[in-house]
């Protein structure tokens, strides 16, 4: 572990063990010294009091004590009373009776069930005792959480064995005392009661029986066995190819063994079925953009090689998103449909057809097709379609652009992308149905198109897979033990050596590659957090977008296809929008967070600065977390004028139920201040700088 990552530890583990500390019968002064002594002795104590009845019934609607110091000599409070109402809301706190005689009180202290007594002046039996109790409130609340995780954890299983698609069962005495539904329906019984008592050797067809004794006698001595590929027999007497897997297991506290049988054949097609789905668009039955991507980056660079002509062409139904507001969600469904229908009746079985985004299609046409004339027919046959809900007429805008590998020139796939957008927002912009990028000098030009060579680097890049992640933790201030991680993302230059964003992210938004840099960065974050996740490590990823992402239509769709891809959950990722892009875009960034928070994706608003509207954004958004202005950090320690602001702010957006981030940390002496203000969670290369591969070390 670095020096770095050493150093937060030191400072961050006391803060996360907060002693509540609730004296009762004291007063404050004495209060104060027993909470400052035990401070002193280097526990973090939050402190609270009660001298009265009154005060104590106060304290009680927001009680959460994990320490209680009793005076018992005082006379103001029923301390029978109170420590039991203290127990209610509070089960695991620990009581210490304080009195200037402790013999006389230990009838009274075995009544109360208190964890120990002491005399009132002894501060240094009180550290004891402190320290002692707080470490066994630790290990109860640990305790308590493994209990209600096993408790959990049995639940979830067995709701997984009733609904898992594998066949289950558990062997006992080499009998069956369990079987799933999915078991029950592979061998063809009408119910679990028909197999409970059936010997497990009765479903083992009669030619295998003798290769699978030696395996029964392991079963009934290790519960467990090699993996066994055998021939079964159902209970309508139909052979069966399987793979059976043993593991040793319990039920009713009996050691049995837990079969699980997959059938071969099936297994097969699933699989097959599962990887034809996953080029699939579900809504359409298209291809999805992945894998019209995949095929345009092949099909260039044949192309490339050759004087062949490749063409692409973008449909977008501009008003779509018009359509579920002033229609219906039914209807945008049908619209879908019937745009589907007649692509695939008027283009050829060569083309490659998809949807692109939410409301683009992508044409991809063989060197055999006019491009042209495609457009042309498809606009003529969408135009004569009378989309309709019920006996409502539904109007509806297509553009077409359409773009050429040869004219101009496109130096990568993403060039001819790039090219068919421009062609589409060039015809909606004029009003014209259809345009090409090379006819007629119909042509898009910025006046700053980026750095050529910069340029080059990067459609190299997305074209050879050279990007790069890099992870540096986001770290919790308080104890939450969920690992968060910010994604960063550097090229790879022609040497193999790392670019930093800065060295070319600004000629990737000038180039219009922005929006394609995200997607690799989802995908590939996507992927990376699916690995960990599948070797038990629970972490989550923190994935900023560009401008380009916010309005990148189909990104939505893209994000669900790599969640499906991967078998990864949308809880397992936060996106990060700056505010100004925010701003910028925000019709489109609202429609985008309504549909990550469908997904259970988490919204963080960076760049936030210390203005009210910035609240409003977040509140208008329902963001999660919020990231502060990373300009603060640098000066945070000596302007008090900035801490007020950030503690001001900071405790508004909790009143939000939003968690915050303070990142760019860089010394030691920002911690304590940003502790003190509740900032939730910190970032930066004082605790640990950008790395290439996630390492989990104990301490950590």
């Amino acid at each position: 572990m670095s020096s770095n990552a050493e150093r937060i530890i030191q400072i961050v583990t006391p803060l996360s063990d907060i002693v509540e500390l609730l004296v009762l019968g004291c007063s404050i002064d004495d209060a104060n010294i027993y909470s400052q002594t035990l401070r002193n002795s280097g526990m973090a104590v939050h402190l609270s009091t009660a001298y009265t009845p009154d005060e104590l019934d106060t304290l009680m609607q927001s009680l959460d004590a994990d320490v209680v110091l009793v005076n018992t000599d005082a006379e103001e409070i029923d301390f029978t009373t109170a420590i039991r109402q203290i127990r209610e809301i509070s089960p695991l706190a620990s009581f210490i009776l304080l009195s200037d005689n402790p013999e006389e009180e230990l009838f009274f202290a075995a009544e109360t069930r208190a964890q120990d007594i002491i005399e009132r002046n002894d501060h240094a039996h009180l550290i004891y005792v402190v320290n002692r109790e707080q470490q066994n409130m630790i290990t109860k609340k640990k305790l308590l959480a493994v209990t209600q995780e096993l408790k959990e954890t049995k639940q979830r299983y067995e709701t997984l064995t009733e609904t898992a698609r594998d066949a289950i069962a558990y062997i006992h005495q080499g009998m069956h005392v369990y079987a799933n539904p999915a078991y029950v329906s592979l061998f063809g019984f009408s119910s679990a009661d028909e197999l409970e008592g059936l010997p497990f050797m009765d479903l083992i067809a009669s030619d295998d029986r003798l290769k699978f004794k030696p395996v029964l006698h392991k079963l009934d001595e290790e519960h467990t066995a090699e993996q066994l590929d055998i021939s079964c027999v159902t209970n309508e007497g139909k052979n069966l190819s399987v793979t059976m897997d043993f593991a040793p297991s319990t039920i009713d506290g009996e050691d049995c063994t837990q079969v699980i049988i997959r059938s071969q054949t099936s297994d097969m097609d699933i699989e097959n079925r599962l990887a034809e789905l996953a080029n699939y668009d579900t809504d359409t039955g298209l291809y999805n953009r992945k894998y019209f991507n995949e095929n345009l980056e092949k099909h260039f660079a044949e192309a490339s090689g050759s004087d062949q002509r490749l063409s692409m062409i973008l449909l977008n139904v501009s008003n779509f998103p018009d359509i579920k507001t002033d229609f219906s969600l039914e209807a945008s469904e049908t619209v879908l449909k019937d745009v589907t229908r007649i692509l695939n009746e008027t283009t050829y079985d060569t083309d490659l057809v998809a949807r692109f985004g939410e409301h683009e299609f992508a044409i991809l046409c063989t060197p055999g097709t006019d491009a042209e004339s495609l457009a042309s027919r498809l606009e003529h046959a969408l135009r004569e379609h009378n989309f309709a809900e019920g006996e409502t007429d539904i109007p509806l805008k297509f553009v077409f652009g359409i773009s050429h590998s040869d004219a101009p020139p496109a130096k990568s796939a993403t060039d001819l992308i790039s090219h068919a957008v421009k062609a589409w927002k060039q015809a909606l912009a004029s009003g014209t149905g259809i345009v090409s990028f090379d006819k007629d000098g119909q042509q898009i030009t910025d006046q700053n198109t980026g750095n050529e060579n910069v340029v080059q680097q990067i459609d190299q890049a997305l074209a050879n897979d050279r990007f790069h992640l890099v992870f540096q933790p986001v770290v919790s201030l308080h104890g939450n033990s969920r690992e968060d991680y910010a994604v960063f993302v550097r090229m790879l230059d022609d040497q193999d050596q790392p670019l930093l964003p800065e060295q070319f992210i600004d000629d990737a938004i000038r180039s219009e590659r922005m929006a394609e840099i995200d997607r690799w960065v989802i995908r590939n974050a996507i992927r990376e957090v699916a690995s960990h996740r599948a070797d038990g490590h629970k972490l989550n990823f923190m994935i900023t977008l560009s401008a380009a992402g916010i309005e990148d239509d189909s990104l939505l769709l893209w994000i669900c296809d790599c969640l499906r891809e991967f078998k990864a959950k949308g809880a397992w990722l936060a996106f990060a929008v700056a505010h100004n892009d925010v701003i910028a875009h925000l019709e489109k960034m609202e429609q985008l967070a309504e549909g990550l928070r469908k997904i259970n994706c988490r919204i963080t608003l960076t760049h936030f600065p210390f203005e009210q509207e910035a609240v409003n954004v977040v509140r208008h958004l329902n963001s999660d977390m919020v990231c502060f202005t990373p300009e603060i950090s640098g000066r945070l320690s000596q302007d008090k004028e900035q801490q007020q602001l950030l503690q001001d702010y900071n405790d508004q957006l909790h009143k939000e139920k939003v968690k915050t981030i303070v990142t760019h940390i860089e010394e030691a002496a920002q911690l304590t201040l940003l502790w003190n203000v509740g900032v939730d969670f910190i970032q930066g290369n004082f605790i640990q700088t950008p790395v290439d591969t996630i390492i989990y070390d104990a301490e950590l």
